[in-house]
C-alpha cells in the first residue's frame, strides 16, 4: 500500500538513464552495520532529494565514526531496487520512535566496493545528498569535486581546480549574525578573492561587505563565466601572482 503515492518504476527508470551516483550520509556506526550486514538504506521520504533515481549509491560517514572514515566517501554500491515503508516496519525494535510512521525510501543495494581512494571533505562541511556521475566520483580528490551541474560556478571551479587554484564552491562568510554564500572564493594566505557569478541571490554578500571584511571582489555574470571560462581563469590566475586584480577588475 505504500507504494501507491509514489512513483517507483519512474526512479528506476531515470536510474537507467545514465551511469548516476546518489551520495548519502551514514549518521550512525549501526547505520553502516545494517548497510553493511543486510544491504539497504533508508531515506526519509519528506527530506529525500528531488533526484533519487540513481545506478550506486555512495555513502558519505559523519563524526560519528573513527579517523579511517570520518568526514569521507570510502565505498559505493549498486542500487538493485526501490520501495516504500513506514520506519517501524523498517526498524521493528523500535516501535515507539517518534518517527515511526514516517514513510522512507529503502533502497536495495549490491555488494560494497571501495573506493580506490577515500574522498575527504576537507573543510569537514555538512554534507546531505549530492547527485554526481560514477566517473566524477571515482576521479574525485575531495567531496567539492563530485559536484556536476553545468552552472557558471561550477564550470569556473572546476577551470581553476584544473590550474590548480586553491578554490572552493559555496563558501560560507559570517559577519556578526548575517551569513552569506561565495559562489567561488580563493584563498592565499594572505589573499583573499570572492567570486560572485551565479547572478542575483539572497545569500549572496554585498561587494562592500566582503570589502570590508578585506576580501577583494571579482562580480561577473553567469553569461561572461559560461562563454570566456578560460579567460576569467586565468584573470585569477594572475590575481593570485600579481599585487591585487591586475586588470581584472570587479564588475
Amino acid at each position: 500500500m505504500w507504494d501507491e503515492p509514489f512513483d517507483i518504476e519512474a526512479i528506476e527508470g531515470a536510474a537507467a538513464d545514465a551511469e548516476r551516483v546518489l551520495v548519502a550520509v551514514v549518521p550512525s556506526v549501526r547505520d553502516w552495520e545494517r548497510v553493511q550486514g543486510e544491504g539497504w538504506y533508508r531515506i526519509p521520504v519528506r527530506r529525500a532529494p528531488s533526484q533519487i533515481g540513481a545506478q550506486y549509491l555512495a555513502f558519505y560517514h559523519t563524526g560519528a565514526f573513527d579517523e579511517s572514515l570520518r568526514w569521507r566517501i570510502a565505498h559505493y554500491a549498486p542500487i538493485r531496487g526501490y520501495r516504500v515503508a513506514r520506519r517501524d516496519e523498517l526498524l521493528p525494535e523500535e516501535p515507539e520512535h517518534p518517527r515511526a510512521a514516517d514513510l522512507y525510501y529503502r533502497i536495495e543495494i549490491g555488494p560494497l566496493t571501495a573506493l580506490p581512494a577515500p574522498i575527504p571533505s576537507r573543510r569537514l562541511r555538512r554534507i546531505t545528498f549530492i547527485s554526481t556521475t560514477l566517473a566524477l566520483l571515482l576521479g574525485a580528490r575531495e567531496v567539492n569535486d563530485l559536484w556536476d551541474r553545468e552552472t557558471a560556478r561550477d564550470r569556473l571551479y572546476r577551470a581553476l581546480r584544473a590550474r590548480e587554484v586553491p578554490a572552493q564552491r559555496d563558501y560560507i562568510l559570517r559577519d556578526g549574525e548575517a551569513t552569506y554564500r561565495i559562489d567561488v572564493a580563493v584563498r592565499r594566505d594572505p589573499l583573499r578573492l570572492a567570486i560572485l557569478c551565479a547572478g542575483p541571490a539572497d545569500a549572496s554578500p554585498p561587494p562592500e561587505v566582503l570589502q570590508r571584511l578585506g576580501w577583494e571582489v571579482f562580480a561577473w555574470p553567469p553569461s561572461r563565466v559560461m562563454g570566456e571560462t578560460r579567460s576569467c581563469a586565468d584573470a585569477v590566475c594572475r590575481w593570485l601572482d600579481g599585487p591585487g586584480p591586475a586588470g581584472a577588475p570587479a564588475g
